[in-house]
């Protein structure tokens, strides 16, 4: 199995992405993650973030000829490490109107994606998100928007260690129900031309419905970013049937 099908196994695209942000105890998310990974910390804090955004122009390998319906996606994430140090995400949950999409996702890469009704909008100055998960998963609903500025002036957060510390991740980790350990995947993408949002809200029940508190308070940070292209590894299971690794 050649290396390149193996690197370049799907592409895809990320348009008008919205990133809410709140610190929260680190024991609080310690013993929900497995025990090959820790929580990644910022002057130490940890960090949950709920995100959406518009999946488009989805290719899997080998059937890139095979045309892909946009869809609209929301995940509930942190930050985390594994033993050697290594930076990436933890998703507790992704919901995604697509079913084929989240059935293909739990079956390839063991994500605990969920079946909701979701859906987004932006008008070039606000952007808004709704969720409703359906059975067979754990049922909650989401609403969550900001406002941000279209004048073009997009600086980049390179110089704030907290802006790059939530968003500049290219690997993540999952664990199957009956696995022994975790495994990573990896995506590739230019860095984020994000900027920072106002008038942050969220409301629902993402936080509950993995055992977490919901927020009190709004978002301490909002990010906006009109979108980029994307490609990801292939499961690390079609790494190991090729004899090769996909670890950095």
């Amino acid at each position: 199995m050649p290396a390149q099908f193996l690197n370049s196994f799907m592409s895809q695209r990320w348009e008008d992405l919205l990133l809410l942000h709140w610190p929260i105890d680190e024991s609080i998310l310690r013993d929900t993650l497995p025990d090959d990974l820790e929580v990644d910390l910022f002057e130490g804090k940890a960090w949950l973030s709920v995100v959406g955004f518009k999946l488009s122009g989805l290719r899997i390998s080998p059937v890139r000829w095979l045309p892909w319906p946009a869809f609209w996606e929301i995940n509930l994430r942190s930050y985390v490490k594994d033993k050697k140090g290594n930076r990436g995400i933890w998703f507790y949950s992704l919901d995604s109107s697509d079913a084929f999409a989240v059935s293909g996702a739990r079956m390839l890469y063991g994500l605990p994606y969920n079946f909701a009704r979701t859906d987004g909008y932006s008008d070039g100055k606000r952007i808004s998100f709704f969720s409703d998960r359906r059975f067979p998963h754990t049922k909650a609903r989401s609403d969550f928007e900001a406002t941000f500025s279209s004048s073009g002036n997009k600086a980049r957060f390179t110089d704030s260690g907290l802006d790059q510390f939530l968003l500049e991740r290219y690997c993540f980790w999952s664990r199957r129900k009956y696995s022994n350990y975790s495994v990573s995947s990896q995506v590739k993408h230019r860095p984020y031309d994000a900027i920072r949002t106002a008038e942050l809200n969220y409301s629902g029940q993402l936080f509950q419905s993995q055992g977490f508190p919901e927020p009190t308070e709004k978002p301490v940070l909002g990010h906006y970013c009109k979108g980029f292209d994307v490609q990801a590894t292939a499961p690390p299971w079609l790494f190991s049937i090729a004899g090769q690794a996909n670890h950095r």
